[in-house]
């Protein structure tokens, strides 16, 4: 067992830092599957749901206790409760210009939306019963469960929500060392309070501790990963996939093997966003000759070295069908964008700017990072050849690139959408009319184009409240195509990871969500013997 407790490292470079994070210290009532996405138990060792599809009732885990932490009385974690429910709930039920864990349960759970707008002041459909907690609905929904084992449905304490200097306090395998974090490595050490076994009744996790590291240019960590000192990269930077295909590939072939290469397509699009209220973006010729304009191919192949699962030639929603069985991805297809350069002139002369004459120069923000650069630059590039127009690019770190999205401090964004659960309506979300606020002044952090259409917003709205997955798919299906002609994003790629493990990392499931599940990794050196086996069954 020894080999068990050995530290892990995880690099992490993309948008899901915090998530995957929190994956570690929190939990919710339920959980994904990390290999198979399927809902399981978390916090709730079992669940009801009503004939009716409207009465969801969860029997908690009798023996969970939060972390140790000085928000407790003696510094002590308590027993989590019924009430710890309760409580989440309401938070995700208080307003707050970031808080979009609202827009994921707004219009769900009955009494929700009056507690938000101050018209009630406790949550009528959640109720905590003895040891467990029923959740009455608004209408049945088709993914309740899976936006509950999102990130926005773990259960905190008041106490660490509460408290002057907040510290992520959860109920997870793994405890937040805040003493030795800073703003570049976050390090997780083993909860040895955690009441989670594996199949034979041991207890997990199996690490003692966990370590994220940050990285604003995705090259710097590979050669700590060559040198052992990494186990983990999620998304190999474009820049070295010649390094790992060519250099390093007697590495990976070797039996056994020293390094593990994994190629997964994820649940992610990468989109340009048009600010929508700058005035030559309302014009939506502009709009859609843009989209013409651009060689989606040449991106992926060129810049992006095929590290891609499909060019955006469809909507919004990865085109996954395994995943989103019978959505109409080809019916989107018919009314999304291919690059067509003349249609593109066209339609720019039509807007009133034949061959660029008179357009304004656009701005365009991206994440600081080499590959993010080098396709800004192509895209700028391509604009200029095709159109005879300006784009002005320029690189912002992370966190200020969030925040200037929000406030609309650009003309263009580019953005990579993951998906917070396996259904159309989280990448939709991003063009909901109905959550952009009516004073300029307040930020827009999930529909941060500001798009707004009132027959996107009713198909949209269908679609969350359908009582089939046959149904909503149908309505989403329809707000895409609706998405595609009013033409607020350019849809690039969808993403495919190429990931890289050492060969000693045991039991590190992938999945399309880059949902993270470390409990039961261990660390094992690999033997001849094994991949012989394996070559033989």
């Amino acid at each position: 067992m020894g080999s068990y407790f050995t530290p892990i490292r995880v690099v992490e470079v993309q948008k899901l830092e915090t998530a995957q994070v929190y994956d570690q210290v929190f939990e919710g009532l339920v959980k994904y599957n990390p290999k198979s996405l399927e809902i399981e138990p978390a916090l709730a060792k079992e669940w009801s749901v009503s004939p009716d599809g409207l009465t969801y009732t969860f029997t908690l885990e009798e023996e969970v206790y939060f972390h140790d932490n000085e928000c407790f009385d003696g510094g002590k974690g308590r027993k989590m409760t019924p009430e710890d429910v309760v409580y989440t709930f309401k938070t995700i039920y208080t307003p707050g210009p970031e808080n979009r864990a609202y827009y994921t349960f707004k219009n769900t759970i009955a009494g929700g939306d009056d507690f938000y707008s101050g018209k009630a002041t406790e949550i009528s459909g959640i109720k905590a019963e003895g040891n467990t907690v029923v959740f009455q609905l608004v209408e049945p929904s088709t993914i309740f469960l899976q936006k509950m084992a999102a990130v926005f449905g773990v259960i905190v304490p008041k106490e660490a929500v509460e408290a002057a200097d907040f510290t992520p306090v959860g109920t997870g395998p793994f405890i937040y060392d805040k003493k030795n974090s800073t703003s570049e490595v976050v390090r997780l050490a083993k909860n040895p309070n955690y009441h989670g076994k594996d199949v034979n009744g041991n207890p997990l996790p199996y690490l003692d501790s966990v370590v994220f590291k940050y990285y604003e240019h995705g090259e710097d960590p590979m050669e700590l990963f060559w040198a052992g000192d990494m186990s983990y990269i999620p998304n190999v930077p474009v820049t070295k996939i010649s390094e790992v295909l060519e250099e390093k590939i007697g590495d990976f072939e070797s039996k056994p093997p020293k390094y593990i290469l994994i190629s997964e397509p994820q649940l992610s699009t990468t989109y340009l966003e048009f600010n929508m209220t700058n005035k030559t973006l309302k014009n939506k010729k502009v709009r859609k000759a843009i989209n013409h304009a651009i060689n989606r191919q040449k991106l992926v192949e060129k810049i992006m070295k095929n590290q891609a699962y499909e060019i955006g030639k469809f909507g919004m929603t990865p085109p996954l069908p395994k995943i989103f069985k019978d959505y109409d991805f080809e019916g989107i297809e018919d009314v999304s964008y291919q690059y067509n350069p003349e249609l593109a002139k066209q339609l720019l002369a039509e807007a009133g700017y034949p061959d660029g004459k008179g357009f304004p120069t656009l701005s365009f923000q991206f994440r600081l990072g080499n590959d993010h650069y080098l396709v800004a630059s192509e895209i700028q590039n391509q604009l200029r050849s095709v159109l005879n127009i300006n784009i002005e690019i320029e690189a912002i770190e992370f966190n200020d690139l969030i925040e200037n999205q929000g406030h609309g401090r650009a003309d263009i964004f580019r953005t990579t959408w993951f998906g917070d659960y396996p259904s159309p309506e989280t990448w939709l979300l991003n063009a909901y009319g109905k959550i952009v606020p009516s004073d300029r002044s307040l930020p827009s952090y999930v529909n941060s184009a500001r798009f707004q259409n009132a027959e996107f917003d009713k198909l949209f709205e269908e679609g969350v409240h359908a009582s089939s997955v046959e149904e909503s798919y149908k309505a989403f299906a329809a707000a895409e195509k609706v998405l595609m002609d009013e033409a607020p994003f350019i849809v690039l790629w969808y993403g495919e990871d190429m990931m890289l493990v050492q060969s000693n990392v045991r039991d590190l499931e992938t999945n399309g969500m880059r949902y993270l599940d470390l409990r039961s990794v261990y660390f094992k050196e690999p033997t001849a013997e094994e991949y012989s086996e394996k070559k033989e069954n």
